[in-house]
């Protein structure tokens, strides 16, 4: 064999190496599109007495928080305010295993018994094959929501709270929150003094 049929030879496996290690080293776009299981989630919860808030997670481990309400004893958080926070990654995967394992499309929109002063909480769940929100106020809820609502609710108890000054949007409290209605202005006139 000559000399030049070994330098084609050499040039061909020097280009398949460089190759292979490309697509090697390359982001997979069929990978990543599996780890992004949701394009938007958040959550909205009342418990009537000690706290109303409204948190969204993100695709990494950034979540925001808008406390409604809190109770007054409370330094943090403050009510009718916005916070940003960091999931550690052991809560990160565990939200991913909630996110990736339950089937929103197969639950109802909603759980509901007639019953005054109770624990109310939605689900807003948006990816590419479902969007939906699911409303929950009943003892009678499937486990899997029950097991998610009280991992969340104790998730964000231990987070650290950093306040920020920007709106964030939560479908969550569509149908959730009572709507802000103004006080009424009371004009006051001092009785005539005789």
């Amino acid at each position: 064999m000559s000399a030049s049929f070994y330098k084609l030879l050499m040039r061909l496996l020097l280009l398949l190496s460089f190759i292979s290690l490309t697509l090697a080293t390359c982001d997979n776009p069929k990978k990543s599109k599996q780890r992004q299981s949701f394009n938007s989630f958040d959550f909205s919860y009342n418990d009537v007495f000690s706290t109303c808030f409204s948190i969204k997670f993100t695709s990494g481990d950034t979540v925001f928080i808008r406390q409604h309400f809190a109770s007054f004893f409370s330094d943090t958080p403050k009510s009718n305010t916005t916070y940003y926070a960091l999931l550690t990654q052991t809560d990160k995967a565990k939200f991913d295993s909630f996110i990736s394992q339950i089937k929103f499309a197969n639950f109802d929109t909603s759980y509901y018994q007639s019953y005054e002063d109770e624990i109310d909480y939605q689900f807003y769940f948006d990816s590419d094959t479902t969007r939906k929100m699911i409303r929950i106020h009943s003892d009678s809820i499937p486990k899997e929501l029950s097991e998610f609502k009280n991992w969340i609710v104790n998730t964000k108890e231990a987070l650290q709270l950093h306040r920020i000054d920007t709106v964030i949007n939560f479908e969550s409290t569509r149908f959730f929150l009572p709507p802000n209605v103004p006080s009424p202005s009371i004009k006051f006139k001092p009785p005539k003094v005789e």
